[in-house]
């Protein structure tokens, strides 16, 4: 395990008031933090309001008076959005974008809902459709302030929150590197700390000298084993009123789909897990999507279609090539892609794996070849735009396949997966997932499994919706594409 780097390592000494001793560099203001981003919001609103307007007037939706037909509860929807997202910590919280924009998401549509509810009680509905289009301009213009105002705090040197962690083990690295896997989270790590020097420390405060010692607002609690050593820290934050987080010991929680349940007056909580791809209502939300947008996206993509079957028709063989995958369940299916390789792609296959050892351990490694002797130009092309898969959106109407899921494998790939194949086994395979927005072929395989396990132990709708997104941007940057 890599261990962590950028720390001023406190050595085996003791802490004691005396060598107390602020951090040089920028400073973090929390005040100043808040203020910027609900300002940013506030220009959102602002901006969504003017353009509701100019809308309106241009399509010359105005009222008798020659006002525009924007209802005038508009302001208290913007001020519920924002007096939600408040409580959720927008403002004052460390949260990740892709939970930031599902709070946003969530006010908006909320705010929307309750409108239409109370547009049909009073039986005008059609007027307060401007204030709807001025909720989805503000969730978008919120989105890209916040954004940006985070980019120059951070640019400022004010955005970034000083950690300190206590642990010096795998538990501690994995921390560092999940929470700087986003720079705009804005957590700085500025020191290290040994628990066992930390509980060995005569004085009764032991935690808050550390914090000022490294000009740290928090402490991450992050040790390879629970216990007594755990308890105490934690019992010695409470106790001195230090902020601080915790990290479980590694790997002991592979999901995050718990809930808590604890009794009033007693310490002990009960963690119960909620499988979403086990409920059917999750499952049926799930493939009506799939549906949905397969068919859409079908319709939209026709033209190519044709075009590309001309190609293929021209460079001598069947527009599409059927391969046999491993579905949900472990029941087989075919999986459909516009044909990228030679017709005897096996033969050719066979032929350069038994002549080259180098291209025979780079196979046996990732089942994947950079330099593929099998693929033809135009399927280069195809495989580097992703647009051979296209087809398996025929198989996702089949519900054969999802948009999102674990990538189809076949039957000699199940040994690799190990007991994870019963995860696996879950949910159907999708046309994307985040084996490939997480580096695809430059990946290895262990962390391609490992992925799969992730999406499968913690699917949500929204878990889907990020990976589409974000499927996008990786498929421009056509990383880890073979």
């Amino acid at each position: 395990m890599a261990s962590l780097t950028g720390y001023r390592v406190a050595n085996r000494m003791l802490l004691t008031d005396a060598d107390l001793r602020a951090t040089d560099g920028p400073r973090y203001r929390p005040v100043v933090c808040t203020v910027a981003l609900f300002a940013a919001d506030c220009l959102a609103i602002a901006t969504a309001v003017g353009c509701t307007a100019l809308i309106t007037r241009q399509f010359g939706l105005l009222g008798s008076r020659g006002n525009p037909l924007i209802p005038p509860d508009l302001a208290v929807m913007f001020g519920a959005i924002v007096f939600y997202l408040a409580i959720h910590g927008r403002y004052g919280e460390r949260i990740t974008f892709w939970h930031e924009l599902r709070l946003l998401v969530c006010g908006s549509f909320c705010a929307i809902v309750m409108a239409a509810a109370l547009g049909m009680l009073a039986g005008d509905v059609t007027s307060r459709v401007p204030a709807f289009a001025g909720v989805v301009i503000f969730a978008a213009t919120a989105t890209a302030f916040n954004r940006f105002a985070k980019y120059l705090l951070n640019y400022a040197g004010i955005w970034g929150c000083p950690i300190v962690v206590v642990g010096d083990g795998p538990s501690a690295a994995e921390a560092e590197a999940a929470l700087t896997s986003d720079r705009l989270l804005g957590y700085r790590f500025v020191g290290r700390v040994d628990p066992d020097v930390l509980l060995s420390a005569p004085s009764t405060l032991r935690l808050r000298p550390v914090l000022n010692r490294y000009g740290a607002n928090r402490l991450l609690i992050a040790l390879d084993v629970d216990g007594d050593k755990q308890r105490r820290l934690i019992e010695c934050a409470l106790r001195e009123g230090v902020p601080f987080a915790m990290v479980p010991q590694p790997h002991a929680f592979p999901a995050f789909a718990f809930e808590a349940t604890r009794a009033f007056g007693q310490n002990p909580m009960l963690l119960s897990y909620r499988n979403g791809l086990s409920r059917p209502v999750s499952r049926m939300v799930k493939a009506a999507i799939d549906i949905t947008l397969a068919a859409l996206l079908l319709v939209l993509s026709s033209f190519l279609f044709l075009i590309l079957a001309v190609a293929s028709r021209l460079d001598g063989g069947p527009m599409l090539y059927a391969h046999r995958r491993v579905g949900a369940g472990g029941r087989p299916f075919y999986c459909l892609k516009f044909r990228t390789m030679v017709v005897d792609a096996d033969r050719v296959l066979k032929e350069a794996l038994a002549r080259d050892p180098a291209l025979a351990a780079e196979w046996e490694a990732t089942r994947k070849l950079v330099d593929d002797p099998r693929v033809t130009r135009l399927g280069r092309i195809l495989r580097k735009t992703s647009l051979d898969e296209l087809p398996q959106l025929i198989n996702v109407l089949r519900l054969e396949m999802s948009l999102v899921g674990p990538r189809p494998i076949v039957e000699s790939e199940v040994p690799l997966y190990g007991e994870a194949i019963a995860q696996y086994y879950a949910t159907r395979p999708g046309l994307t997932g985040l084996w490939q927005v997480s580096g695809r072929s430059n990946t290895s395989y262990a962390r391609r499994v490992q992925l799969d396990v992730w999406y499968v132990n913690n699917w949500t709708v929204w878990n889907d919706i990020a990976v589409l997104f974000k499927t996008i941007p990786a498929v421009l940057r056509r990383q880890g594409a073979h």
